[in-house]
């Protein structure tokens, strides 16, 4: 079997080695990233080609089953709290994340400035909030879109984080703002906590930051678009660009940002100086899907981080390179095996699995593998666009494209209730490791649950 080009598949053919190799001649280091001629770098992810085709080099949740009972003495004791019979949409999905008051333990998950997030910034932020989940706005957003004036065509920053703020739907929900390297030189934490636009939100808790350390697709690197000339000229002393757009005139040029350098005492240090600094807001941080989990789990704990957010290395949108996606970082197996192993360790601090899930038991696997919630990127990207079918001829469109956002995640919520009511579960947080099994010896071992053909 050729091995494919990417974790969903190769979107021109089967014959992958060949198509790599004529794509590597053909368009040089263009063909680093996924794309398709026909479309804009990055946007070949929101039609999913990569996402839901082909096979995947990794155990997955896939591997994993829920397993009902019949004697469920939890159902019983609910049919006498409501003096009927229990249904699924008793189940309650209620909980707290990460220091914020959610309907669904579920979190759009960073994306950031490329164009395939960006343009998409207003319905993703104003359907999250209506549906009273987490969102969280990736980095370099302020040096590409601007903080309170568009420097593109693009909504900036504060225009995403007001439009989810003004459709919180009673508090429920949270945004965060995550910054990196660039962010943190344009003081982004500190325009954001002393904007008094957005200091009432702030006092009411709906307001987060996000440490940048990592995403699944590229562990070790960070965010890398495509720009047109006019913008690169604007950014060139901000970020780092192969080609100099004051002496290279070409239509589009790669825009690289750094990943920044962690030792346990940096990370340490910048965890206690943020909550220091900024002790009205919660602090998350995000992760790739490092070899050294174990350790920085233990070390952002220790120094009082409110969530943690570990992205496996199926995950990622935009414009991640190829051989980062195929090369670098655990599965999100292992990802999630890590948190497992944090609260057996005593652990308490939130921690969310992201990686290439999209379904109600998704959601619901992960919560009685031990996570607290569930991040999800691309598939909100997807949810977005309120179109199902072709581009040139859906068989339905949305005339709101929010309610893209909000139908999904009412998709999943009510996947989670009919699961976990199955299991005898009337509250998502009841869930553990005794109601899933494997269908895979070595999953079933690494978990430490039953494999089901033993």
């Amino acid at each position: 079997m050729p091995f494919r080009l990417l974790r969903g598949g190769c979107p021109y053919c089967d014959l992958c080695c060949t198509c790599e190799i004529a794509r590597k001649a053909v368009y040089g280091r263009d063909a680093l990233y996924p794309f398709l001629p026909s479309k804009e770098f990055g946007d070949v992810q929101a039609g999913g080609e990569i996402f839901f085709e082909g096979y995947t080099r990794f155990y997955n949740l896939d591997h994993v089953v829920l397993l009902p009972c019949l004697f469920l003495p939890d159902r019983l004791s609910k049919s006498v709290e409501l003096g009927r019979e229990p249904l699924f949409i008793d189940v309650d999905t209620e909980t707290t994340l990460g220091g914020f008051k959610v309907k669904v333990p579920l979190v759009v998950a960073a994306m950031g400035s490329t164009d395939v997030a960006n343009k998409r910034g207003l319905v993703l932020s104003e359907g999250s909030a209506k549906a009273g989940i987490i969102q969280v706005i990736g980095e370099n957003v302020i040096n590409m879109r601007g903080y309170d004036k568009r420097i593109s065509s693009q909504p900036c920053l504060k225009e995403r984080i007001l439009k989810y703020l003004e459709n919180v739907d009673s508090d429920y929900g949270g945004v965060l703002i995550q910054q990196n390297v660039e962010d943190a030189n344009a003081e982004l934490w500190n325009k954001v906590y002393s904007d008094k636009d957005l200091d009432e939100y702030i006092e009411r808790g709906l307001i987060g930051f996000e440490i940048k350390a990592g995403q699944g697709a590229k562990p070790g690197l960070d965010g890398e678009v495509k720009v047109n000339r006019e913008l690169a000229l604007k950014l060139k002393n901000k970020f780092f660009f192969p080609d100099d757009p004051e002496k290279v005139k070409k239509e589009l040029y790669e825009r690289h940002s750094v990943p920044g350098t962690f030792t346990k005492e940096i990370l340490k240090d910048m965890i206690k100086l943020a909550k220091n600094n900024y002790p009205r807001v919660k602090l998350w941080l995000k992760l790739g899907p490092y070899a050294d989990l174990d350790e920085i789990i233990g070390v952002a704990s220790k120094a009082g981080i409110d969530c943690i957010t570990i992205d496996g290395s199926e995950g990622g949108t935009g414009m991640s390179p190829i051989a980062a996606m195929r090369e670098l970082g655990y599965p999100t197996l292992v990802c999630l095996k890590k948190i497992t192993d944090a609260k057996s360790r005593g652990i308490k601090t939130s921690m969310i699995i992201a990686g290439r899930l999209f379904e109600g038991g998704h959601l619901v696997k992960s919560l009685c593998l031990g996570a607290d919630g569930v991040a999800m990127g691309r598939p909100f990207i997807i949810a977005s666009e309120g179109r199902f079918g072709p581009a040139n001829k859906p068989v339905k469109k949305l005339g709101n494209q929010v309610d893209g956002v909000v139908n999904f995640v009412e998709a999943i919520k009510v996947e989670a209730q009919m699961l976990a009511s199955a299991l005898g579960k009337y509250s998502l947080e009841d869930l553990s490791k005794g109601n899933v099994g494997a269908l895979e010896k070595v999953v079933a071992d690494m978990f430490n649950i039953q494999y089901v053909y033993e």
